[in-house]
């Protein structure tokens, strides 16, 4: 009787045990079909939800694991994304979801070594599988094999009497490569088989804006035909996340093409941008974009915040950064959170880098941190320190003079203030009279007449930049560390603005607000300068901006001989990358310049010249004495200072013949060895 009850038991647990089990899977498929459901009307934020439900009631659902793989992708986490793709595969290795989703992933983050062990064996028995060939396409074309990718494709096309998602994505790579009446070819075939898909028209409107970017007027023209395509693609999905984005862009250019923005256009761009930036909060581009538009418009809260926030996602971005640096000293006070963040971190970059082989973009570093945090004790130590050691000695004297006036009773500071101010009166700068003691510290009278150098912004080589300012604030950082150096002049901003304003009339991107070069603009850096010299040196180029690694081209026109007269390409990614390329290209610049310098002061048995050291002169150098494009004399340094020197002229009488303003230069072969060390 008790074997009996016992057996009852066990049929009743076993029962019950059925019954969960069914319900639990009855549930999981339930929460698999609502999560299909949330995924389909582009919601995958409420559809994750769902298959993680699922996955907690059946770990091994792998409709739930690729569902919750999928939108792990589109939300932008791309670890989970990868394992719940790699964990299907094991199970099953002709999960062709999962196979395509992997490889997509490996693709957009250049692994492509995964790739060919994962889609080769199944392109052998599935040659004729369209989602696999378009996987294979978009692997050769990542690897810029370009033409075979669209070239397979093709071929699979005419043989399978155009399949539409075939159609789709050759219409996607012929807009990539330029091919514009291929891809209009394509997407007409495809919209026309499939009109019911946002992303047709998605592509219509980038094919219409795209082939244009780089044509100002016909881009303005195509604005209405592009608009029209993204709202088709938004009314099939007011979700579309391509076309949103889009969306923005064309806004901005709305916003821009009078010259004079349109702030009610462009808050349209930035309530856009601002609902994608929390859609997708992992998209750092999404944060740059709403950061860059509420500066436009003086959000500086939304700014602030989302310079931040993009930084905190990628801190390698240097272009970002660079931005971020501008804005706060430009809309916020010294100790802010971002401001005193984006300080810190160039006072560190300097540290880490003044004992290294890149000096010279250490200087841009703590300089920048100057800039950043003029007031921070440790910022002012290694400026001391810096100013002693590379012979800056009025900076030098400045800031011991701020330093004791906040600490008057350190006697250590007071004995170096007193050695530094008695070493400054001797130079040859403070016995011709150029150093004036005022309230504030020590300044020099400007004596520099070095080549002066305007820089046009840089243009993109692709059409609508991620970072859309880049090119401008490549040009800015390029005029800011050519500040820096002593042998080179650039245009002061009072000036530079009037130019801007000028050339903007003519010559002006409404995407990126960027004025690219064009010698028949040229004009218009004279407008100021009626009996003054004239800007000679213009530098100008282009640059592409992926994946934090910076690349441009960089040339320098001279305006009397009508040509560049230097060319350089130069790239550089991660970390630092900005401050090392501005190095180098400021370098080349400085180095291809000629050394020139005007007389200051006649005297009775020698002339004062406004060429030193930091021009790169030595006691040796020869000094010629130009008039009229033709040498009147040479003569040799008597005395040499740091900014100015002392020449004794060879030619007898050259009392005669030289005068307060005359040009003066070094004998060319010196002039060339000097660029060569």
């Amino acid at each position: 009787m008790l074997f009996l009850v016992k057996i009852r038991t066990l049929y009743l647990i076993l029962i019950s045990l059925l019954i969960a089990l069914g319900i639990s899977a009855q549930s999981a498929l339930d929460e698999i079909s609502l999560g299909k459901e949330k995924q389909s009307a582009n919601d995958c934020k409420k559809a994750i939800i769902h298959f993680q439900t699922a996955l907690q009631r059946n770990s091994n659902s792998i409709e739930a694991k690729i569902g919750y793989a999928q939108c792990s992708k589109i939300l932008g986490s791309i670890t989970d994304s990868k394992r719940a793709f790699s964990e299907v595969l094991k199970r099953d290795p002709k999960n062709f979801d999962a196979v395509i989703g992997l490889t997509e992933i490996n693709i957009e983050l250049g692994e492509f070594s995964e790739v060919p062990k994962r889609i080769d064996p199944l392109l052998e028995e599935y040659p004729n599988h369209t989602g696999l060939r378009i996987l294979e396409s978009r692997f050769l074309f990542a690897q810029g094999r370009k033409e075979l990718a669209i070239h397979k494709l093709q071929r699979l096309s005419e043989k399978l009497n155009h399949p539409t998602d075939v159609e789709k994505m050759l219409g996607e790579l012929y807009l990539l490569t330029g091919k514009w009446k291929d891809s209009e070819e394509s997407l007409s075939r495809y919209t026309s088989l499939s009109p019911s898909d946002p992303d047709g028209f998605y592509l219509k409107a980038q094919l219409n804006l795209f082939q244009n970017y780089f044509h100002v007027p016909k881009l303005i023209d195509s604005l209405k035909d592009a608009e029209e395509n993204i709202n088709n693609a938004l009314s099939l999905n007011s979700k579309h996340e391509a076309s949103r984005l889009l969306l923005v862009k064309l806004k901005m250019i709305q916003a821009n093409i009078s010259g004079n923005q349109e702030k009610a256009v462009l808050e349209s761009a930035f309530r856009i941008i601002y609902e994608l930036a929390r859609e997708f909060p992992e998209n750092k581009h999404y944060h740059s974009l709403e950061a860059s538009l509420a500066e436009e418009l003086g959000r500086t809260q939304f700014a602030s915040y989302h310079y931040r926030r993009t930084l905190g996602l990628d801190d390698l971005d240097e272009i970002v950064r660079f931005a971020a640096e501008e804005y706060s000293v430009k809309s916020e006070k010294e100790d802010s959170k971002l401001r005193r963040e984006l300080g810190e971190y160039r006072r560190e970059r300097y540290i880490a880098e003044k004992h290294s082989l890149y000096f010279k973009s250490a200087k841009f570093h703590l300089l920048r941190a100057k800039d950043l945090s003029p007031q921070t004790p440790s910022v002012r130590s290694e400026l001391l320190e810096f100013y002693d050691l590379s012979g800056e000695s009025i900076q030098y004297v400045n800031l011991l003079l701020r330093l004791r006036e906040e600490d008057p009773s350190h006697f250590k500071l007071q004995n170096k203030l007193d050695f530094a101010i008695q070493k400054l009166k001797q130079s040859l700068e403070s016995k011709e009279g150029y150093l004036n003691v005022e309230l504030h510290g020590i300044q020099k009278k400007p004596t520099s007449t070095s080549p002066e150098v305007f820089v046009f912004d840089l243009e993109s080589r692709l059409a609508f930049p991620e970072n859309y300012p880049a090119g401008r604030l490549l040009a800015k950082a390029i005029r800011y560390d050519l500040s820096q150096i002593q042998n080179v002049r650039v245009t002061n901003n009072g000036e530079l603005a009037k130019i801007r304003n000028s050339l903007s009339e003519t010559n002006f991107h409404p995407f990126t607000k960027t004025i690219p070069f064009s010698v028949e603009s040229l004009h218009n850096l004279d407008q100021d300068r009626r009996n003054v010299t004239k800007i000679r040196y213009v530098v100008h180029g282009s640059y592409q901006y992926v994946n934090d690694n910076i690349e441009i081209d960089i040339r320098l026109y001279d305006r009397k001989l009508s040509r560049d007269i230097g060319q350089w390409k130069t790239s550089q990614k991660g970390r630092d990358s900005l401050s090392t390329i501005i190095s180098r290209v400021t370098e080349k610049i400085k180095n291809i310049l000629p050394i020139e310098g005007k007389i200051l002061r006649v005297k009775t048995d020698e002339v004062l010249i406004s060429l030193g050291k930091s021009d790169g002169l030595s006691v040796k150098s020869v000094i010629q004495f130009i008039k009229n494009d033709a040498l009147v004399t040479e003569g040799e340094i008597i005395e040499l200072g740091k900014d100015m020197s002392l020449v004794k002229p060879k030619q007898r009488g050259w009392e005669k013949e030289l005068a307060t303003g005359d040009f003066v230069t070094v004998r060319p072969n010196e002039d060339k060895a000097r660029k060569n060390n």
